[in-house]
């Protein structure tokens, strides 16, 4: 009997080990929403941009500033390989780039890639608009696809 118990116990632990590690609220996007992955966060100086990217076809996001004495580059930048791109022979995934806030002001950053997500076509326009306190720190950004 206490062997019994002992084993529906273990196995009760390890099914909800394994829940826990499914993510839940933390669930990645799939290869097919990584073509309209768009996610702004900031918190204190920095702004962090995330996209998605599809490194195979040369889908690769570049960006300019509107102003640079306002918001610049941070040394935040990384490019993370989708799992679930790996299995089908992709090398696409997110390009998390972060940028720190300088002086008061609103500014753009524009970011573009040369071709579309399947490399066929004219690539995209995502425009951030950041406001900036005088502290560096950012007030608000916003994104739009252009």
């Amino acid at each position: 009997m206490k062997k019994k118990t002992l084993i529906v116990i273990c196995l009760l632990v390890l099914s909800l080990l394994l829940a826990s590690c499914g993510g839940g609220g933390n669930k990645k996007p799939s290869v097919e929403e990584l073509k309209v992955y768009r996610e702004l966060s900031w918190e204190g100086t920095e702004l962090t941009v995330k996209l998605g990217e599809n490194k195979t076809s040369g889908c690769n996001w570049s960006n300019e500033f509107g102003d640079d004495s306002i918001i610049d580059y941070s040394i935040n930048r990384k490019f993370s390989l989708s799992d679930n791109a790996a299995m089908k022979g992709l090398s696409a995934g997110i390009l998390s780039a972060g940028f720190e806030g300088k002086s008061a002001g609103t500014t753009t950053i524009t970011f573009t890639t040369p071709v579309d997500w399947d490399g066929n076509a004219p690539g995209y326009t995502y425009v951030v608009t950041v406001e900036v306190a005088a502290d560096g720190s950012i007030v608000n950004a916003t994104g739009q696809d252009g």
